[in-house]
């Protein structure tokens, strides 16, 4: 499982996908360049830090809760998905590498984005482990033509 990814699937997620259920919720940024950081938590095992700036084209502004569980893990699915001040709440089961499950939030305004999950996971097979995530996105301005270019290539790519 992409442990590194955990938050940063939200801001660089594909857009949304016909087959998500009604049930879902779906949220949408303005695109351009945003500031993002990040740090997931497996208690005893991994602790992971990221940082840096992405270019959000219109094509990805805008993902399902669905959506952003596929784009962890294949094997994450989401739950009890219900609307919550600026965002959405739900549960998150992941059965891949370490499975997961977790609480999760998501919320956000046209330029930031902010992601919450504590749960538990599987170590090993055997080992419970508590495990927490946070992201934040914020939006730095627009994306120079060239960083447009190459992540337009880069989803047409993803997406043939």
């Amino acid at each position: 499982m992409r442990l590194v990814l955990f938050a940063g699937v939200a801001v660089i997620a594909a857009c949304t996908a016909a087959a998500d259920t009604l049930k879902d919720g779906a949220i949408q940024v303005k695109p351009g360049k945003y500031k993002w950081q990040q740090e997931t938590t497996v208690i005893g095992f991994i602790n992971s830090k990221e940082d840096n700036l992405e270019c959000l084209i219109p094509e990805k502004a805008s993902i399902t809760m669905s959506r952003l569980a596929r784009e962890l893990d294949e094997s994450c699915t989401i739950d009890k998905v219900a609307p919550a001040a600026g965002g959405y709440t739900f549960k998150l089961n992941c059965k891949g590498d370490i499975p997961i499950k977790a609480d999760a939030t998501v919320s956000h305004t046209p330029t930031s984005l902010a992601i919450r999950a504590n749960g538990s996971a599987t170590v090993l097979g055997v080992v419970p482990a508590s495990v927490s995530a946070k992201a934040d996105a914020t939006y730095m301005g627009d994306c120079t033509p060239e960083e447009i270019a190459r992540e337009t290539a880069r989803y047409a790519e993803e997406n043939r």
